[in-house]
């Protein structure tokens, strides 16, 4: 029973990070230029982070599925290493990229976890 928890949550962290991977790739997007409009389409209209949360999924999923606690470390320390990468590097990257919308942005949405029932506008 782990192991077909482990794999679909593998299964569904792949489909998560492909999704994203296509949007920010330009794929239901405006096209891209120098300076794109900040777009929020498909789950990142739910977390900020849907390519990194999909993997992590994957990571955690393989976990389950290998059933060995060894693997958690590893799993723990690649989320661990995604939030750092987030934290200091990415969202002021962002931030400075688009301004006031990201700053709405980020009070919308949740960084890692999505709200049960969704988000509402402030």
């Amino acid at each position: 029973m782990v192991v077909l928890c482990g794999a679909g949550l593998m299964i569904f962290g792949a489909v998560l990070a492909v999704r994203s991977a296509m949007l920010l790739h330009g794929r239901g997007r405006p096209q891209r230029g120098r300076k794109p409009a900040f777009v929020i389409a498909g789950p990142y209209r739910r977390t900020r982070n849907p390519l990194f949360g999909g993997c992590i999924l994957i990571a955690f999923g393989s976990l389950a599925a290998s059933q060995r606690q060894s693997a958690l470390a590893v799993a723990a320390g690649f989320a661990f290493a995604c939030h750092l990468w987030v934290t200091r590097r990415e969202e002021p990257r962002l931030r400075a990229r688009f301004g006031d919308a990201y700053a709405v942005y980020i009070a919308r949405v949740p960084r890692w976890w999505p709200r049960i029932g969704g988000n509402r506008r402030r």
